[in-house]
């Protein structure tokens, strides 16, 4: 330790007041915690104002011993520990270690940081066996509220606030945050590397990659395409040819952002079962007329969403429908695609077991979102205050999935 003998005297010298165990505060002004309890100790992290800490004891100096979030020990004056924030709190704004709402590239309006390599796994640290319960991808933003300066310390960037809640809480290493990464500049950088800087061109590569799905589609296909050519460079042909989809993918789906209608403007989704196309506005007695055996389970969901009350779900072999009686609703919330048994029409385009990727995505890429590198070959089409989800497995259509706006 570097003040071991005066940090000892100053123990002795300062008995401490009180020492209580899990006694979680807010942390009510930014400050600085360090590696004793004095100013004169070394600054090892700075809290945003709303963080939160563990009091393990408290001072006669005005000082409080803490556990600050990732578990380390540290030591902040007891005038920042509070059981609640209050606008009336007397505090300092938070240092230009985070990035604070109001900044150009600021994208939560509380302070935060941006993951600054690619796939980077966040732990959940106070859990049992420590998972892996998430990747990050390079520019993602992430709330901070406790910064180490030690850039191997871990950082919690996930999973609540509140002590509780610790189990939940996810970490990562503070040398994977940072400011916001410019898009151009780092395929400036790839650009200009010698080919021999092989690890060096391979992890910019792989930071333009996800970038690439994280801004602006229209101007960021070139980033796809860099990845590509670098897997080509380096000799993964196969990997190469899978990412023709990607761009394909970008290029499908470039109008998604401007399209200020939806694909149910023109007419609603549409079901047909068994050959037979249900009505627009399909009524239970509909349901009960599908020529396929059902099991009937009266109350079996009870409220699944935004309190509509499911009185009856009728389940068949390949999808399900709820009806509820008191709102005169009738819907299919899953259908899982055989062939062509069940089909939908959405915006004029048929879609069952054999529709392919690449034809929906012709027809309807201009109304779909997704997350790609989380979720890959899920498609979401909103409309007014719903929802549907489509995947697709080995390049057929595979699930439907629909749900309500709450």
């Amino acid at each position: 330790m570097r003040y071991p003998i005066f940090l000892l005297l100053t123990l002795l010298i300062i008995s401490y007041v009180s020492a209580q165990n899990n006694n979680s505060f807010y942390i009510i002004s930014s400050s600085k915690v360090y590696d004793m309890p004095s100013t004169k100790g070394k600054a090892i992290g700075v809290y945003a104002r709303g963080g939160v800490a563990t009091e393990l004891k408290k001072f006669n100096n005005g000082w409080s011993e803490i556990l600050v979030e990732n578990g380390d020990k540290a030591y902040i004056p007891s005038r920042f520990l509070a059981a609640s924030l209050n606008a009336r709190d007397n505090y300092e704004p938070d240092p230009d270690d985070f990035v604070l709402p109001g900044e150009a590239d600021a994208e939560y309006g509380s302070p935060h940081l941006f993951i600054t390599a690619a796939s980077v796994k966040a732990r959940a640290l106070f859990a049992k066996n420590k998972p892996v319960a998430k990747i990050y991808r390079t520019n993602e933003p992430v709330p901070v509220s406790y910064l180490p300066y030690d850039s191997n310390r871990l950082v919690k960037i996930g999973g609540g606030v509140f002590a509780g809640d610790r189990s939940a809480w996810l970490f990562t290493q503070r040398r994977f945050l940072g400011r916001k990464l410019n898009f151009e500049k780092t395929v400036s950088e790839y650009n200009t590397l010698p080919k021999t800087d092989t690890a060096k061109r391979k992890m910019l590569a792989e930071r333009i990659y996800e970038m690439s799905w994280r801004d602006n589609k229209s101007n960021n296909l070139q980033g796809i395409r860099l990845f590509r050519n670098h897997q080509k460079e380096t000799g993964n042909n196969q990997l190469y040819q899978q990412l023709a989809f990607d761009e394909f993918l970008l290029k499908a789906t470039q109008e998604a952002e401007q399209q200020k209608s939806t694909a149910f403007d023109e007419s609603p989704i549409r079901f047909t079962i068994s050959g037979k196309m249900l009505p627009a506005h399909f009524t239970e007695k509909d349901i009960l007329d599908i020529p396929l055996s059902r099991k009937i389970i009266t109350n079996g969901t009870g409220y699944p969403e935004c309190g509509v009350e499911v009185t009856k779900e009728y389940a068949f072999d390949h999808f399900k429908v709820y009806h509820s009686q008191t709102e005169t609703l009738t819907y299919f919330p899953q259908i899982r695609f055989h062939q062509k048994e069940i089909a939908i029409t959405i915006a004029g385009f048929v879609i069952d077991g054999d529709t392919t990727e690449e034809t929906f995505l012709k027809k309807l890429g201009k109304f779909v979102t997704y997350d790609w590198l989380d979720k890959p070959h899920v498609y979401y089409i909103s409309g007014d205050g719903d929802a549907l989800a489509l995947t697709f497995k080995n390049g057929k259509a595979v699930l439907y999935e629909y749900w309500f706006y709450c």
